[in-house]
């Protein structure tokens, strides 16, 4: 097997539903987020609503948006659906993260959230899965991608930390 590279990671990563790319600790390390919407919203008018459906994408937020200063933001944002204006008056949540890559590495190095349990079990059998580097150990992996996991093993601990902060 062939170890991945860092832009198919990417590109799966931000496939994923209402993902974004930031980077909240340096240039070195690639943190990718969803949005969680809260259960209990409370809005700007003070108005508590419970099971509101967002219905407008964040669209400032996704792939194939570029990222821009606060000011820039606020500016260019007006009116848009799916600003950060409008995001106000929608549905609350918060920005959660499911992966880290560390940039300019070789191999490429991903942290995940993984079920404790399992997470064990992966450290046992590959010696590719470390725990969570600079992350709670119990609930993070970091996995070398050399290619001793496969492609598919790889998007199912994706799809499995994404799904453990989505839920």
């Amino acid at each position: 097997m062939t170890p991945m590279t860092h832009e198919e990671v990417e590109n799966y990563l931000l496939s994923m539903p209402d993902t974004k790319l930031d980077y909240p600790f340096g240039e070195n390390t690639a943190v990718y987020k969803v949005f969680v919407p809260n259960s209990s919203v409370s809005r700007a008018d003070g108005v508590q609503e419970g099971d509101e459906q967002r219905t407008e994408p964040y669209l400032n937020t996704v792939k194939g948006v570029a990222e821009s200063t606060p000011q820039q933001s606020a500016a260019s944002t007006v009116g848009v659906p799916g600003s950060a204006r409008e995001q106000d008056s929608a549905v609350r949540g918060d920005w959660k993260m499911f992966a880290l890559v560390r940039e300019n590495k070789t191999p490429v190095q991903i942290s995940l959230k993984c079920d404790p349990l399992l997470a064990e079990t992966l450290r046992e059998k590959y010696e590719t899965v470390l725990p969570g580097y600079h992350l709670n150990k119990k609930h993070w992996n970091t996995i070398l991608l050399t290619g001793q996991l496969s492609w598919e093993e790889v998007k199912d601990l994706i799809r499995h930390s994404y799904n453990l902060v989505t839920t």
